[in-house]
């Protein structure tokens, strides 16, 4: 007779099968409105929670606190459901009608089938983000970022002095660089730009600590500085120095750092500070700005570099940036004078910047 395959399913079985289809748990028709009716109201107390625990986190975030990416993923896979749960309420009108047999049965079977499952699975989704939605912790202090980027205003000529200055600083035998220069010359936007180099380029270092030290600043500004870089907790403002001193080293010798001082003007005891020095083992660098040659003699570090006066042509391309094109243009004798008035400033960028800025609203050969 061939091959044949018996299939032996008793009779009871097929009854049994047929029964779940229609009256039990595998009946997604029967069950559709109920289903339906818990899936409502499941998702009414998870937008209620989502409400609640939005709040909670816009208080942390307003004190300062970033939420935790464990709340922030609860949210947003809050909104996908919440979507997907509109979309099955609003088919739910047109699925009622094919209803029939008291519910138990469908005039298309297998489209209300699919449907009455999908309500199905998605009240436990609803339900296990309602279960998940507890958190003790909504948000943490925010991690101290590896470098502030500074702002620069476009500048001239001080590319290759960025470019000699970092190439001295990144070998591996130079711990510290000073930078000297008469005032107003460009040190402090030289440092930002350096800074800013270790934005695009972080090359392994932890944290970069910019800190402004000028002529009267003590030691405890200095620390206070850094410690703002360091910590978000005000816990070190009752510290003494020496207390300050011993945080600073504590967290600084976990850390390979660069420090960048500006405007120093005399020698900083980095060990009455809080610094460690910077050496090969650690490797931390040291780059400050100073007027005085005499201070970088002192600091006893391993590059100077001289910070000099712009060229005649990048001290006229500087002074007509700020002075603009208008005044320049304006009467056929305004351009000799000009010329004469960026002369005088001596390739000082300060005095070019100052002295353009006061230009650019000028309008006659007389003013």
């Amino acid at each position: 007779m061939g091959n044949c395959v018996s299939l032996d399913i008793s009779c009871d079985q097929t009854l049994n099968h047929a029964c779940g289809c229609l009256f039990g748990d595998g009946n997604y028709i029967h069950k559709m409105e109920a289903n339906l009716k818990a899936l409502e109201k499941a998702m009414q107390e998870l937008e209620e929670r989502r409400d609640d625990l939005l709040r909670r986190v816009v208080i942390e975030e307003d004190k300062g606190l970033q939420r935790l990416s464990q709340v922030q993923g609860w949210f947003s896979r809050v909104q996908c459901v919440g979507s997907q749960v509109n979309d099955l309420l609003e088919a739910n009108s047109t699925e009622a009608k094919r209803l029939c047999l008291f519910s138990y049965c469908s005039k298309k079977c297998i489209t209300s089938c699919n449907y009455g499952k999908k309500v199905l699975n998605m009240l436990k989704e609803v339900e296990g983000l309602l279960a998940k939605g507890v958190f003790e912790v909504v948000a943490e202090k925010v991690p101290v970022p590896k470098v502030e980027k500074k702002h620069i205003q476009t500048t001239v000529g001080l590319d290759s002095m960025v470019e000699k200055a970092w190439d001295r600083l990144m070998k591996d035998d130079k711990r510290t660089l000073g930078l000297y220069g008469m005032g107003g010359v460009g040190k402090t936007t030289l440092l930002a730009c350096i800074n800013n180099r270790f934005f695009q380029v972080v090359n392994g270092f932890d944290v970069v600590m910019w800190v402004v030290v000028s002529k009267d600043l003590q030691n405890e500004g200095v620390q206070e500085q850094i410690l703002r870089r360091l910590c978000l907790d005000k816990e070190w403002k009752r510290e003494t120095e020496s207390e300050r001193a011993s945080r600073i080293k504590n967290i600084l010798n976990r850390k390979k750092f660069i420090l960048l001082l500006d405007d120093l003007w005399s020698e900083i005891y980095l060990n009455k500070v809080g610094v460690p020095p910077p050496t090969r083992e650690n490797g931390s660098k040291l780059v400050f700005t100073t007027r005085s040659k005499e201070v970088c003699k002192d600091m006893e570090i391993d590059v100077m570099m001289e910070v000099v006066c712009l060229s005649k042509n990048e001290a006229w391309e500087l002074f007509q940036q700020k002075v603009g094109d208008n005044p320049i243009k304006s009467h056929h004798d305004v351009l000799p004078l000009a010329r004469k008035i960026a002369e005088k400033c001596c390739g000082l960028p300060l005095a070019l910047c100052v002295t353009g800025k006061a230009m650019a609203c000028k309008e006659t050969v007389q003013e």
